[in-house]
């Protein structure tokens, strides 16, 4: 686990990172700063972190202004404070514990575990959810021959009339199938970057190149410069699923 530490204070800065040398000493500890500009401005640290110890007052800014701008990040919070009164607010935003300063051991022991039990069953889950993925593959029959594609290599599929599905590979290749689009999509289970963009075509969001502005439009990808036109409502919410996918964790 990879932990941060933000506080205006060095000596609570210090404090932490004794507490977690003493009894957590299979931390890492990545940094600390006095102020929330270094971990903003970094995604790549952001990315690393597990853990963020957060101090709430500072001269020019809170804790929360980074919650408030990060708030679909993948690390967990445990908020460290002089102030009783943050409590509630800290728990709407979904922090793993509140600890007063002065910072007492038992209390940080506390915190530590809830984070510890909290980290490793998201890890799990994503251990899960990757194998899955890894998993997931499609039988085709092509020149009597069965092949068993990678799901992550399929850029798009479209459904045609007489329940016949065309796969498009990323790599070039594509097989017809005897079997409707929703079947296709049944079989491939839970993917997190298949998409159904349409009634007729399933798109891998890993593939999207291109997407004109504005309301409706078309979006393109770039495997055979397919392009598919959505409609304003079907578009944004497409390029939601987008962003959604790219800022989960890998």
């Amino acid at each position: 686990m990879k932990v941060y530490i933000i506080d205006d204070e060095q000596a609570n800065r210090e404090i932490v990172q004794i507490l977690l040398q003493k009894y957590y000493p299979e931390m890492t500890i990545l940094g600390d700063s006095d102020d929330l500009d270094t971990f903003i401005e970094s995604r790549h640290l952001q990315d690393d972190t597990d853990l963020l110890f957060l101090d709430i007052l500072m001269p020019d800014s809170t804790g929360f202004d980074l919650l408030n701008q990060l708030k679909k990040r993948s690390f967990e919070v445990i908020l460290v404070t002089g102030f009783e009164q943050f409590a509630l607010q800290a728990f709407e935003h979904s922090v793993i514990d509140y600890i007063l300063k002065p910072i007492d051991k038992d209390r940080f022991c506390s915190a530590m575990e809830k984070a510890k039990k909290r980290i490793s069953e998201k890890e799990l889950l994503q251990s899960a959810k990757t194998q899955s993925v890894s998993r997931s593959k499609i039988a085709v029959i092509k020149n009597k021959k069965t092949h068993y594609i990678e799901c992550s290599s399929v850029a798009y599929m479209i459904g045609q009339s007489g329940g016949y599905t065309t796969i498009f590979c990323k790599n070039g290749e594509f097989f017809l199938l005897s079997k409707s689009l929703s079947s296709v999509e049944l079989e491939c289970g839970d993917v997190p970057f298949l998409l159904r963009a349409s009634q007729s075509v399933i798109i891998n969001l890993e593939d999207i190149v291109t997407c004109d502005q504005g309301g409706s439009g078309y979006i393109g990808l770039r495997t055979n410069d397919f392009e598919v036109f959505l409609p304003r409502r079907k578009k944004r919410e497409v390029l939601q699923q987008v962003e959604n996918y790219l800022k989960s964790p890998t």
